[in-house]
């Protein structure tokens, strides 16, 4: 039979050409290179241009690093449930010319131990799916020298085949995989030594540290698991427990606002005015906030910001999630204009598939090992096993998570959070309403950072397929991850030395360790030392998750946020339990949500 041949995705490669090259575009203006293409405007902030012409990319490119699917993946991936599943490789590319990483699958054949970070790639075409009529055309990476995606690596003499450019200029190292340069020196915080193509956002009032305070009177949550019913049924018991832990009437409630979720394409049922209607509509205001992992603090920062300007009094932040079991997915439906849709549909890239190349790449970059990632769990899960709020409270060993199953390389089962139910919600006060009703000295927000990237961001991230070039602006040397705790910490007036207890998004047992990082705990590639060392477990110098983290919770999506300044609420009032860290005054709270939504939170008492 024969098939019509189609590119995946129109216009990203010439699927017929002799020479086969993905496509991007070129700024006329600034020199800028997009992939995926931008055709309408260029992302250069500093730019504005708006002529983009079409450019070939590199051929050949070295390894960023890779991991693989060990687990079909969901729709929109194309693949027959009736046969059994072949794992295939991932790999994210850095190409030198464009100074930036390209994520792919693999040449059919080719798998983990074919690869390592640094061997040279070069692009091949590939059948992504095909059916009775057609063949869906797309992009493979091969080890030079390789045949039929099989076989040995080329020499590290091998040359970029003709046509391809010479670097504008030398390349950055990525020495972190957080994105840009660590410096060990100044205690891990990265220190950017050239001009910013736009510069850092600070204190928009200068204003002392604790004149933006706001009051937490109140901390509630629902339990995590996975119970079958409503995330109202949820947010509302969190809510109602949160209200009673204030000494507050629900009446006594001036704004609602709610972190959202999608399911199915539409925010979780418009989920402020969704907990005002449960709880009994009394006429506050509402706000409806979806920032993906990082709602729950934007809902923070938006119940803060009322409350500052004078708007309300007294706010109620609540978020809650009945999340689907196994893989997260993207919303129905043919999106061909959807970045999280497109990694499902062209390349079968869950989370965990991320996850699994942060991973691999700390490995090659700083010696970790599978057993440091598994102690992350290790330490976790001992923490979780004391939270009554927690889903999973048993200890775990390193030998159990060793034997569960790899998900995606290097990550195992119980390296990788998972999806659960669950909510948590706040009151949040002025503090001369706090005052009034006799707390005299109350848990605090003194700072919430909602940062954004830099330009160029130059590290491959959820839900993305490619960074942004490097090619013509110089990346910045303070990551993204690493930005979004300056931010907080420039607001609230401290540094790392002054932080009693961190809860930082442990998706998997290796991203906490780049978090340790860009937290400032330690410097470059020193996570696992830190780990090792005991002073980030309870007990410990520095105590990281002390609530269990994700891995005892795992994710429920707009209240996770929330979850963790409950848990900095808890520790700084000393009604921790058996997890609690001794002497607790300062603590801070690192998320990460899609589409580049950053977000930590400074608390005080």
């Amino acid at each position: 039979m024969t098939r019509t041949r189609k590119p995946a995705v129109p216009g990203w490669f010439d699927q017929d050409a002799a020479d086969f090259r993905l496509l991007g575009t070129r700024c006329r203006a600034c020199g800028a290179v997009f992939f995926p293409r931008e055709d309408a405007f260029c992302r250069n902030p500093v730019c504005g241009g708006d002529e983009l012409v079409e450019v070939p990319l590199s051929r050949h490119g070295t390894v960023w690093s890779y991991t693989d699917a060990r687990y079909r993946p969901p729709a929109p991936y194309v693949s027959d449930p009736d046969t059994e599943w072949q794992p295939y490789a991932l790999v994210a590319v850095e190409l030198a010319a464009e100074r930036m990483v390209v994520l792919g699958q693999a040449a059919p054949g080719v798998g983990p131990a074919d690869l390592a970070v640094g061997t040279r790639v070069e692009l091949v075409p590939g059948v992504l799916d095909e059916d009775d009529a057609h063949s869906w055309t797309t992009w493979h990476w091969r080890p030079v020298g390789a045949k039929g995606g099989a076989g040995g690596v080329g020499g590290a003499g091998d040359r970029a085949g003709g046509g391809e450019t010479s670097p504008p200029h030398p390349p950055t190292p990525r020495r972190g995989v957080g994105g840009g340069e660590k410096n060990k020196s100044v205690g891990g915080r990265r220190v950017d030594r050239r001009p910013q193509v736009c510069p850092a956002p600070g204190s928009a009032s200068g204003s002392s540290a604790s004149g933006g305070d706001v009051a937490i009177l109140g901390a509630g949550m629902h339990p995590w698991g996975k119970w079958g019913r409503s995330f109202v049924e949820y947010g509302t018991k969190a809510a109602r427990a949160a209200l009673a832990d204030a000494g507050l009437d629900w009446c006594a409630v001036q704004s609602v606002v709610g972190a959202a979720t999608v399911r199915g394409g539409y925010p979780g049922y418009v989920a402020g005015a969704t907990f005002a209607k449960a709880l009994g509509w009394q006429g506050a205001r509402v706000t409806s906030v979806y920032a993906a992992c990082a709602s729950g603090a934007q809902a923070i920062n938006t119940a803060r910001a009322q409350i500052l300007s004078g708007l309300a009094d007294v706010a109620l932040v609540v978020g809650a999630d009945a999340a689907p079991k196994g893989f997260f997915t993207p919303a129905g439906g043919d999106r061909p204009d959807d970045p999280d849709w497109l990694r499902f549909r062209v390349l079968g890239a869950t989370n965990p598939a991320y996850f699994g190349l942060y991973a691999r790449r700390r490995m090659a970059l700083y010696g970790d090992t599978a057993d440091d990632f598994a102690q992350v769990k290790v330490k976790n899960a001992a923490a979780g096993a004391a939270n009554p709020y927690a889903r999973y409270r048993k200890p775990v060993t390193a030998q159990e998570v060793a034997a569960s199953a790899v998900v995606a390389d290097p990550l195992r089962l119980l390296d990788i959070c998972a999806t659960s139910d669950g909510a948590a919600a706040l009151v949040l006060t002025s503090m001369d309403f706090a005052r009034r009703h006799g707390v005299t000295d109350p848990v605090r927000i003194r700072a919430v950072s909602t940062a954004t990237p830099h330009y160029p961001r130059t590290v491959l991230d959820l839900p993305d397929i490619a960074t942004d070039s490097a090619a013509t602006v110089p990346e910045p040397a303070a990551g993204f991850r690493a930005s979004i705790a300056l931010t907080a910490y420039e607001e609230a007036g401290i540094g790392p030395e002054d932080l009693s207890l961190a809860e930082v998004y442990d998706l998997s047992t290796a991203l906490e360790l780049e978090w340790y990082e860009d937290l400032g705990l330690c410097g470059a590639g020193e996570g696992a030392g830190l780990l090792r060392d005991g002073a980030t477990s309870l007990g410990g110098r520095l105590p990281v998750n002390a609530s269990g983290g994700l891995s005892s919770f795992g994710e429920a999506v707009p209240a996770q946020a929330i979850a963790q300044v409950c848990e900095l609420t808890w520790q700084l009032r000393g009604q921790a339990g058996g997890r609690q860290v001794a002497g607790a005054r300062v603590g801070v709270t690192a998320n990460q949500g899609l589409f580049g939504h950053g977000s930590a939170v400074v608390a005080v008492r």
